[in-house]
């Protein structure tokens, strides 16, 4: 089976990146550290961290030593490296860009990424938003900067590096002949970062030498092997959506606080709270023309115990909105989220994440969900707001051979993505339809021929005889068997024999899947 049967779908966020080459040689220059017309030179004690061109020029690189550099640019001026100073700089620019895009994260400094859809359709397109960004970080700073826009984390931040707008729905092929090590781009400074070179040496040893090798590996060979770092960087070498690498969230102009005085132990009283705080939230965004996807609601304990939950709220109302942190304050006080706080709340907020211009992100006229599914949706919020975690699931139909693992139980709110393709071949599967009832653990049931003697499955999966009685019920028809092998080649190989059988109950037909596993019978399902 190759990669791409049993790639997982994920639609990712199209984001822009903006990059300045040489950051901490920009940041110095700008608080007099340096001189603008010199060769200019960070590092510490021992190696070089950041060049200027006119040192590049005279063949300094980072990571060279100290007295190499200087042999080779005796001119330059000697800069100690400052990450205070480096990160204070460049959140000064990033409010610059904060004015212009909403959202944006500083992934470290002198790369920062940001939503593009909203910003786009406001400023008329992916390339008028990057000549606006460049046209006022250039007045700013007045030094080299380059943006682009991708969908999906890596091809935006590889796109700025390039200078370019990569077409939506390209970035996977975008990706795919650039070498493995331009993960490094995006993961290096990350959470995952420390774990990269052992895995970028492991695959190369393994012959994965491209991002686009990387992307068409089986998901599943992927989780097994190399585990959560492997699968998120085959996410980004297939530009599907990721959680942007963990960075520093410039604070939103869009947050209401309530300050208790004396602190809410009822949940009437931070409900009430919790009301006039939308509202005022609302007021702020309706009066810079601004709408928002996700909800961030926090609170403080008096004990000082900080707890906090994010809604995604795409088609939500005002009402929604009251709702949802109704419930959440209703989960917390009352413990049915799974946490009791230490102590009454002595602080509430509510933040907007994901902002853009009000009607940018507007619902389609038809294909939206009815009444019905609206309520189905609220319900499952609640009850997963008073359950926490592992509470509410939700099934998700996949591809697979055998009718139990065609279902995936997904914890509400995460991804409803199947980890199998559908709609793809799925050679010695159990014929469709599926049975439409399963017990949650297969039933053991006696298999018995015309002379009682129960039904055995012989080494090459073929039954020993015709299948006459099911729990002393006669058999008036069956179909199959349908052998399913996997795993032959390891240890945990599983032998299985599947077999429809109809019987006759109370005067009744009814049709059942059977399989046979280690010479067992058991009940999978029952047919309508």
């Amino acid at each position: 089976m190759s990669g791409a049967d049993e790639r997982e779908v994920r639609t990712a966020r199209r984001l822009a990146a903006l990059w300045i080459p040489d950051w901490p040689v920009v940041a110095a220059i700008g608080v007099g550290a340096a001189p603008a017309g010199r060769p200019i030179l960070v590092a510490d004690a021992h190696r070089v961290k950041a060049v200027s061109a006119a040192a590049r020029a005279a063949g300094v690189r980072r990571g060279m030593k100290r007295r190499t550099a200087m042999s080779l640019c005796p001119g330059a001026v000697m800069v100690p490296t400052d990450q205070k100073r480096d990160a204070r700089a460049f959140e000064e620019l990033a409010i610059l860009v904060h004015s212009l895009a909403p959202a944006v994260e500083l992934l470290r400094p002198g790369l920062m990424v940001c939503p593009a859809v909203g910003p786009s359709r406001y400023y008329g397109g992916d390339e008028a938003f990057s000549e606006q960004l460049l046209t006022e970080v250039a007045a700013q700073i007045g030094t080299e900067a380059w943006a682009g826009v991708a969908d999906g984390l890596l091809a935006a931040i590889l796109a700025a590096r390039d200078g370019r707008v990569v077409p939506r729905g390209e970035s996977q092929a975008y990706l795919a002949p650039r070498p493995l090590q331009d993960l490094g781009v995006a993961l290096r400074g990350t959470a995952n970062g420390e774990n990269l070179d052992v895995l970028m040496d492991l695959l190369i040893r393994l012959g994965i030498r491209t991002l686009g090798d990387l992307a068409d590996l089986p998901t599943r060979n992927v989780t097994e092997r190399f585990g959560a770092v492997g699968v998120w960087a085959q996410r980004l070498a297939r530009a599907e959506g990721v959680q942007t690498a963990p960075g520093h969230r410039l604070p939103s102009r869009f947050v209401s606080v309530w300050d208790a005085d004396p602190p809410m132990a009822r949940v009437d009283q931070a409900v009430a709270a919790a009301r006039r705080l939308a509202e005022d939230l609302h007021a702020k965004l309706i009066a810079a023309g601004q709408a928002y996807e996700r909800l961030r609601v926090g609170a403080i304990t008096e004990t000082g115990e900080q707890l906090e939950r994010t809604w995604r709220l795409e088609g939500v109302d005002a009402a929604g909105v009251q709702d949802r942190v109704r419930w959440q304050l209703e989960g917390w006080l009352t413990g049915r989220s799974g946490l009791l706080p230490a102590g009454a709340l002595v602080r509430l907020s509510l933040e907007a994440e994901e902002i853009h211009p009000a009607g940018a992100g507007s619902s389609r006229l038809w294909g939206t969900n009815g009444y019905a599914a609206a309520r189905a949706v609220r319900g499952a919020e609640r009850i997963h707001t008073m359950l926490g975690g592992r509470g509410v699931y939700q099934p998700v139909v996949q591809g697979g051979r055998e009718p139990r693992g065609r279902v995936r139980l997904v914890e509400w709110g995460e991804d409803t993505v199947p980890l199998r393709p559908v709609d793809r071949p799925w050679p010695g599967a159990v014929p469709e339809p599926a049975p439409s009832l399963m017990p949650p653990n297969p039933v053991p049931v006696e298999l018995t021929d015309a002379k009682g003697r129960s039904v055995k499955v012989g080494s090459s999966l073929e039954l020993s005889a015709g299948p006459a009685n099911l729990d002393k019920a006669a058999v008036k028809g069956w179909a199959g068997p349908w052998p399913v092998v996997e795993q032959w080649w390891g240890p945990d190989s599983k032998r299985r024999v599947y077999l429809q059988v109809q019987v006759e109950r109370g005067g009744k037909q009814e049709t059942t899947l059977l399989a046979c596993e280690a010479g067992r019978w058991q009940l999978e399902g029952v047919y309508d």
